[in-house]
């Protein structure tokens, strides 16, 4: 009883239950700051600060990743069968990451890819990461050059190697402990950003190996036999079976035995996928990354799948999240069940048991063709207004208030709009950040995405004085502006 007192006394929440909803809390928190940066309206930014963005983001998604595993107690890519992970697209995110690293430092960071390299690998993405991390900073705080290449290279036995190689000095000598030796004594630990990168190598099946760059530096190599990385089977030309290399997969499933079923089925029809045990972790993956496909199991601990469909429409009619096709999974595809999962937002149901890979793979494949293109998503491509938001406004102010509003809120954005073109006539910067001030206000007010997002790019450029980008973006804003003042025409 004295616990359960205490508990209640401080807020806090210990024992399983406690522990699990902390968890959630942390991921939640982890997804929110990536999401965030992911609204974030890129273009509008100077070229320094779009680095760091994007340095941002690859490293909080490092991080999300890093937060599952302790909190999970054990690594993920550790447990079941190795999935599938593009190749370049791993390469370039990391060039993104470091990119920014670098920036300020004078060194110049870039990627050297060998031909004939391999579309997809199967090589687990956390701890590839890290040794990538690892092996990258010691270039970057021990070498005295000034670039540091990441290349790839496919030797002619098929082993994959990973470089980071720069044009310094290379790694002293006290800096590096020969890897077959263990790990060093205490008070010896020189290099231990290569002794975390030597065991994970090791845990996959490679080594870690070092040579004097060309460049005039040191050469470290991640060396990956084939045997390790490539796909266990490669479809034949007879197999029938969908080719998904280059697609995202999103798979909720609180069945342990379920995912790794869907993981093998997906692996070998080249797809690369995440895995959420339940509702709130699928949201959480939802918000922080981008996927082609969702497959969201309808019963599921935390948040069920009919929730989470409901949720992430209604993130997608808001406008802050990219359109993404959701296909239910269940054993009950009947009557009000199936109208009921169609109605939370489902494209399409898949039913329990699976059933084989070619089936599996057709339904896959027809879901992904059927399903829309989000590569160029942006805030500003969402819907002029979100009818969602405009609905929640009106329920707010109430039956007796709903015309009274509507009518206020066409008013003002009317008057914005005119005081608007007579601050950009008159090349009269204050007024233009005055009323892009309102207009900010005012779109916020009803999820008018795309005229929030001019709106802030607008008020930052008069506010910095840049008069011939004023002009530019003044116009554009005015355009959506009026869209936006269209749409509220036939709001009711």
């Amino acid at each position: 009883m004295t616990g359960g007192a205490d508990e209640r006394k401080t807020g806090r929440t210990t024992g399983p239950d406690g522990t699990v909803l902390l968890a959630h809390d942390i991921r939640s928190a982890v997804s929110d700051v990536i999401g965030g940066v992911r609204l974030m309206d890129r273009d509008s930014l100077p070229a320094q600060a779009r680095t760091q963005l994007d340095r941002v983001q690859s490293s909080a998604e490092l991080l999300a990743r890093l937060v599952e595993d302790l909190l999970d107690g054990a690594p993920r890519d550790t447990a079941g069968p190795v999935g599938n992970l593009n190749l370049r697209r791993f390469i370039d995110d990391e060039l993104r990451r470091w990119h920014g690293a670098a920036q300020g430092t004078g060194v110049i960071v870039n990627t050297d890819l060998g031909g004939g390299l391999p579309d997809i690998v199967q090589l687990p993405l956390l701890p590839l990461r890290r040794i990538i991390a690892n092996l990258m900073s010691n270039a970057l705080r021990h070498s005295t050059g000034d670039r540091i290449t990441l290349g790839t290279e496919l030797l002619d036995d098929g082993t994959l190697n990973l470089c980071v190689q720069d044009n310094g000095a290379g790694l002293p000598d006290d800096m590096v402990w020969p890897p077959e030796q263990g790990d060093p004594p205490e008070g010896e630990r020189h290099g231990m950003g290569l002794q975390i990168a030597s065991a994970h190598a090791r845990d996959m099946g490679a080594r870690i190996l070092s040579e004097r760059s060309q460049m005039g530096g040191a050469r470290v190599m991640l060396s990956i036999p084939k045997s390790v990385w490539s796909r266990i089977e490669e479809p034949g030309p007879d197999d029938m079976l969908p080719d998904l290399r280059g697609f995202r997969i999103l798979v909720a499933d609180d069945s342990g035995t379920n995912r790794m079923l869907v993981q093998v089925m997906l692996t070998r029809l080249g797809a690369e996928c995440e895995f959420a045990r339940d509702g709130i972790e699928a949201l959480n993956w939802l918000a922080r990354e981008r996927f082609d496909l969702a497959l969201i199991d309808v019963e599921m601990p935390m948040l069920g799948g009919l929730d989470v469909m409901q949720s992430e429409r209604l993130r997608q009619a808001r406008g802050v999240a990219p359109p993404t096709s959701m296909v239910a999974m269940t054993a009950y595809v009947r009557g009000d069940n199936k109208d009921a999962i169609l109605e939370a937002g489902a494209d399409g149901i898949l039913s329990k048991p699976l059933g084989t890979i070619e089936m599996f793979g057709a339904a896959i494949w027809q879901f992904l063709k059927a399903a829309p293109d989000s590569s160029g998503w942006a805030p500003e491509t969402a819907p002029a207004l979100s009818a969602a938001t405009l609905s929640e406004l009106m329920r707010a102010a109430g039956p007796a208030q709903e015309a009274d509003l509507l009518d206020r809120l066409r008013e003002d954005l009317r008057i914005v709009e005119r005081a608007l073109t007579d601050a950009l006539d008159r090349d009269d910067l204050p007024a233009v950040a005055a009323q892009t001030h309102v207009l900010l206000s005012l779109s916020s007010a009803i999820g008018a995405l795309p005229t929030q997002e001019t709106a802030r790019r607008l008020n930052r450029l008069a506010r910095d004085g840049q008069i011939d980008a004023v002009r530019a973006t003044g116009k554009v804003c005015l355009t959506r502006l009026a869209q936006l003042r269209a749409e509220l025409v036939h709001a009711n």
